[in-house]
């Protein structure tokens, strides 16, 4: 006898939940513990899920943390790509691009995962390999993509645009990474410090690689 729709319905939906357990449970441990002290067990236990089922959807741990990286990446930069897809002049979207930026990478938990990174990576080198293809290096290639649309429209001269992206980021992040490999964070910085400190970022840059005729319109005539 076949099963009917709605039957096959809800086991899909069982199924995404379970699935939804699992990897909120795996990050909370990830961040928790590091790579290596993530087990199949706790994951399980905390998700109420199966081994059977864990195996199924993500074919082991390895595949777990893998899903869920890139789940987690693929959150942070969503926003931070939209900000370079939209129509703002050039100083409003680098303005929007680095203010998001900047607010994502001073929460506690991006401090975590990083420091788990650097300290577990070399043990984890595919993982550590599909976080940064679909974190960092994806959002500095939207970045990169953006500059060279801007250059094309006569707007900027960059010569090589992922250099150029990395050093807009390197701006706005500053020491922020070298302070959590030495366990020594800044304090939360506040909405008008970020403010401040993206605007001196976009300011520098903008006007370093602005076109003559577009000096006027990033209003670097007089910088």
């Amino acid at each position: 006898m076949s099963e009917t729709p709605e039957k096959l319905e809800k086991q899909h939906s069982r199924g995404t939940a379970r699935r939804r357990a699992m990897m909120d449970a795996a990050w909370a441990l990830l961040l928790e513990r590091g790579f290596a002290g993530v087990t199949l067990n706790d994951v399980i236990s905390k998700s109420g899920g199966s081994r059977t089922t864990l195996y199924e959807a993500f074919g082991g741990k390895d595949g777990l943390l893998a899903a869920v990286m890139t789940e987690q990446c693929k959150e942070f930069s969503a926003e931070l790509h939209i900000s370079l897809e939209t129509d703002l002049p050039p100083r409003d979207a680098l303005t929007d691009f680095g203010t998001k930026l900047a607010q994502k990478i001073v929460t506690e938990e991006v401090a975590r995962f990083t420091q788990i990174l650097y300290s577990e990576g070399q043990h984890f080198l595919p993982l550590i390999e599909k976080f940064f293809e679909v974190g960092p290096d994806s959002t500095r290639k939207h970045l990169a993509d953006y500059l060279s649309r801007q250059q094309k429209l006569g707007n900027m001269i960059v010569d090589d645009p992922e250099h150029s992206a990395e050093m807009f980021e390197s701006m706005v992040i500053g020491d922020w990474l070298s302070r959590i490999m030495k366990h020594n964070p800044r304090p939360p910085m506040t909405d008008q410090q970020i403010a401040e400190r993206v605007s001196r970022a976009v300011e520098t840059f903008l006007c370093g690689v602005a076109t003559p005729q577009a000096r006027d319109t990033f209003d670097c005539a007089n910088k």
